[in-house]
């Protein structure tokens, strides 16, 4: 569904982000990308999401190639950057207001023309309501960001993500400034969110056991320029548990992904 074939990547500073790198997403499927700091994975999520273009290679989602921002792709990032003047609701709507039109997966499959027309605004509507509960935000519709946790932040951040239906979610270290039990619960929340839309997510995170905990399929980098020095198939039941990290075969994939990122890089 998703393919990035031999993509490189140099900056006008000279740094070198991406060498060779390619990846395969099937549909429905989780890929988690892991690997040291410094070593191209935020680069690569942006030229996903059409953000910036390679030096070399392309992007390809369901045969057609990828050069710019599309509403078929949702991004999540660290920071939830939300508009501190617009309500949960509001936040979660903006995708909308900045285009002329979406597609609706879900909803009978249909695309929306305009999406001020009123028949727009009632699908849309029903949409963030359930988007709100999906993400366990009852209550807080017409709250502002200062009146919410980081955690919660996040959750309005993933709703206004999934609110075009997206076919796929890429995800930025989506977890990474917030406490250790509100990153456990979230990730928990996340994997049945995107187990109950479908939706093919690519997230990238310094955390092995969450990649371990999310993922069907780890993609593991090298350091700058980053490229796939392996990849390891997680074959952990669904729908998934915290409690799983004590099972043998979560640790022996932990383990797996360890030994990958430890391993010399080649010269060339």
């Amino acid at each position: 569904m998703l393919i990035a074939d031999h993509i490189s990547h140099t900056y006008p500073n000279g740094v070198e982000a991406l060498r060779d790198f390619s990846l395969h997403v099937s549909r429905g499927q989780f890929v988690a990308i892991v690997g040291p700091s410094g070593c191209g994975k935020s680069t690569l999520l942006r030229i996903l999401a059409g953000l910036i273009q390679p030096s070399a290679g392309d992007v390809w989602l369901d045969g057609e190639r990828i050069t710019q921002p599309s509403p078929r792709i949702g991004l999540m990032f660290q920071d939830a950057a939300l508009l501190p003047w617009r309500t949960v609701e509001q936040n979660i709507r903006l995708p909308l207001e900045l285009g002329r039109k979406t597609t609706w997966r879900g909803n009978g499959n249909s695309e929306i023309g305009d999406w001020r027309s009123s028949d727009a605004q009632s699908l849309i509507s029903s949409s963030i309501a359930d988007l709100i509960h999906l993400v366990g935000l009852s209550g807080f519709e017409r709250a502002y960001p200062r009146e919410l946790s980081g955690g919660m932040a996040q959750r309005v951040a993933l709703a206004r993500a999934l609110i075009t239906h997206p076919p796929v979610l890429l995800l930025d270290e989506p977890f990474g400034a917030l406490d250790a039990m509100t990153r456990e619960s979230l990730t928990d929340s996340v994997e049945d969110i995107l187990r109950e839309t479908g939706t093919t997510a690519v997230m990238v995170t310094h955390s092995i056991a969450e990649a371990v905990f999310l993922a069907d399929q780890i993609v593991v980098c090298s350091p700058r320029p980053g490229s796939v020095v392996g990849s390891v198939h997680v074959g952990l039941p669904r729908p998934r548990a915290w409690a799983m990290e004590s099972w043998p075969e979560f640790g022996a994939l932990v383990g797996h992904v360890r030994e990958l990122l430890t391993q010399p890089t080649p010269t060339t």
